[in-house]
């Protein structure tokens, strides 16, 4: 499926308040995937996902446009390390500030030159990474979605004091694995997810697993989201046919 089918069924089956967002890793020798828009001012990845999944434009952002030090330590771009330290002070103990600044994970230094972030439906291949903003009931069925088609059975929870989206982003790539993670003060702010979302990152061989699963089961009308008289989760719950009513008109 090409990313405008993959948005469609996304958004018509478990109703996204928001588009999808693909992000490419460009190396020098990378063609960016499309004319994007940069930056005007130094920026958070935070901001600059805001703006893709509610405005639905492309952005292509450098290492000069980023603004936010933990953002271009955990994405390999040069930083300041007494920035990075200094935000991580403010939310741990300083043992545990150290163990975070020196396990975290992260982009190979200068591996990567720029970031590509596209609204999925202009996606036209396969991205590194997929980020969504979604409720806890969205996230739910992503999370199982991908639980039954990889044969896994559980998602650990990974929850940082700061860099929710950048950080659950990166370790996404590195570890091939979904992430799912609380939006921090960055996020919630800058990020515009004030209305309390959960944000998901997914490998794209991951998040194929999850489209697989999601286009068989709303073949078959196992989509709760699909709308009707059903309820969200009936198809796995036997006591939902018991919420029945009758109307006393007439």
């Amino acid at each position: 499926m090409q990313g405008a089918e993959i948005s469609t069924l996304l958004l018509r089956t478990l109703r996204l308040y928001h588009e999808p967002v693909a992000v490419y890793f460009l190396r020098e020798a990378d063609p960016s995937p499309e004319p994007l828009s940069r930056p005007r001012n130094r920026l958070s990845i935070c901001q600059i996902v805001a703006h893709v999944r509610e405005v639905g434009e492309g952005v292509l952002l450098r290492p000069e446009g980023l603004h936010c030090q933990t953002a271009a330590f955990v994405c390999g771009f040069p930083f300041r390390e007494e920035r990075v330290k200094k935000t991580l002070y403010k939310f741990l103990q300083p043992e545990a500030a150290e163990r975070l600044y020196s396990s975290r994970p992260r982009l190979p230094a200068g591996e990567f030159e720029a970031l590509a972030f596209i609204p999925l439906e202009r996606a036209e291949k396969h991205p590194e990474v997929l980020l969504l903003v979604v409720d806890a009931l969205q996230a739910a069925h992503l999370l199982d979605f991908y639980l039954l088609g990889s044969g896994a059975s559980e998602i650990p929870l990974t929850h940082y004091p700061n860099a929710a989206v950048c950080g659950s982003m990166v370790k996404a790539y590195l570890e091939q694995k979904p992430v799912m993670s609380l939006p921090c003060p960055g996020a919630f702010s800058s990020g515009k997810m004030d209305r309390g979302e959960l944000f998901l990152a997914f490998p794209w061989k991951a998040f194929e697993v999850v489209i697989r699963v999601l286009e068989d089961k709303a073949r078959k009308g196992q989509v709760s989201f699909l709308g009707g008289p059903r309820l969200v989760g009936e198809d796995i719950c036997r006591n939902c046919p018991l919420i029945a009513f009758k109307s006393e008109k007439g």
